[in-house]
């Protein structure tokens, strides 16, 4: 992987020698590194939306008192493809400029790794392989979550990371119990995945040890404090988030701190549909049939033309691999997901299509017509999916 924050040279000797502050003026060397360190900090959190399909997303960030000790605390929340959601806390070992550069590059392997559709102990894999041709001096703890609002089902996987604490509504929250693993950059070590099934109304909060571990204070204490702070009845999450940093204080704090909330209320079983066909020609007309038929109920008819073709050529390409059922998913959210599954590790490849050839248009077609559209393994096949924008256009008014 490329370094997208490559360390920087070290300066030469006259550029030191320019850099002193003048002996009769004031010393701007210390101010200009505090500014920078903040800068560098502040560009690489993220900014997520309070709202991800099937899921309310609240967060804080505490720097440390000593401003200047910018440390290596990152959290993210991403759509992945098929409306499912990954979450993530990490925290890279140390602080300055160097722990916050080797996040910033974690945290863009992270984004990237996650829409390939890896299940979360292979993308620790891959990115504990990352780390290592990064830095051979840092090491990071990792905890990779991914939730699908249809079925409910959370996959978790960890890199010695503190684990998250789940509040069910009625209920008292709990620390899940997942194995720990060892940190991100050790190498060596497989990860493992945890299945957790969530229901409707429950919240869960990732951090990082800085938030539950302070100066006079255990981190078993800490994580005492946490567990009855997660809310569990309905008060809106960033009152929530406020109220379980309130509970742990602002006492002087040596280390950053990161804080994710989710609220899962996943989507709508009225606004999912799913169908199983037998990998035979006419899996295609069927499939036509009944997206045109689902589409209809869910007022989007103006989108049952093109979504037909594109459904057509993604079951055509499976009928010619796959041996067993084809799955078929659509879901109305923010915009119109359709997915087919098959039990080939054959993936579709795009390819130039020259006038004369009858095969190798499909792929173009569906780039075309698709607001998004991609391919993800799965440990029984693939799945190829598209996305299309529900509100009609101009020129379908």
């Amino acid at each position: 992987m490329l370094e997208l924050f490559p360390q920087p040279a070290e300066p030469a000797a006259d550029e030191l020698q320019h850099a002193r502050p003048d002996e009769n003026g004031p010393d701007r060397t210390g101010e200009s590194v505090l500014e920078l360190a903040v800068e560098l900090q502040r560009s690489l959190l993220p900014r997520l939306a309070p709202r991800l399909p099937g899921v309310d997303i609240a967060y804080r960030y505490l720097p440390s008192n000593d401003v200047i000790q910018v440390g290596g605390d990152w959290f993210d929340a991403m759509v992945l493809p098929g409306k499912r959601i990954g979450l993530v806390v990490g925290d890279v070992m140390g602080h300055g400029v160097a722990s916050a550069v080797m996040m910033g590059q974690l945290r863009t392997a992270v984004q990237t790794l996650a829409m390939l559709g890896l299940p979360p102990h292979e993308l620790l894999r891959h990115l504990d392989e990352t780390a290592r041709r990064l830095s051979d001096t840092h090491l990071a703890t990792c905890l990779y979550a991914v939730y699908d609002p249809v079925t409910g089902r959370c996959t978790l996987a960890n890199a010695g990371h503190l684990p998250p604490v789940l509040a069910r509504p009625g209920e008292p929250g709990r620390l899940l119990k997942i194995p720990t693993g060892v940190p991100i950059g050790v190498g060596g070590h497989a990860f493992d995945s945890v299945d957790f099934q969530i229901a409707d109304g429950e919240t869960m909060a990732l951090y990082t040890d800085g938030l539950v571990e302070t100066p006079g204070r255990d981190i078993d204490e800490g994580l005492e404090i946490l567990r009855a702070a997660v809310p569990n009845h309905p008060v809106p999450l960033d009152l929530a988030c406020s109220a379980v940093v309130d509970a742990l204080g602002s006492t002087p704090r040596e280390d950053d701190a990161a804080l994710l909330m989710a609220r899962f209320h996943g989507i709508p079983a009225r606004h999912v549909a799913s169908w199983a066909l037998e990998p035979v020609p006419r899996a295609a007309g069927q499939a036509r049939r009944l997206l045109r038929r689902t589409l209809g109920g869910w007022g989007l008819g103006h989108l049952a033309d093109t979504a037909e073709l594109l459904v057509s050529e993604l079951i055509s390409n499976s009928v010619r691999f796959a041996s067993r059922p084809i799955g078929v998913r659509l879901l109305y959210t923010d915009t119109l997901t359709c997915e087919v599954h098959d039990d080939s590790h054959t993936l579709p490849v795009p390819r130039t299509a020259h006038h004369l050839n009858e095969s190798g248009r499909g792929l173009s077609i569906i780039s075309t017509l698709a607001q998004r559209w991609g391919t993800n393994r799965t440990d029984t096949g693939k799945i190829v999916w598209f996305e299309l924008d529900p509100e009609p256009s101009a020129a379908d008014e």
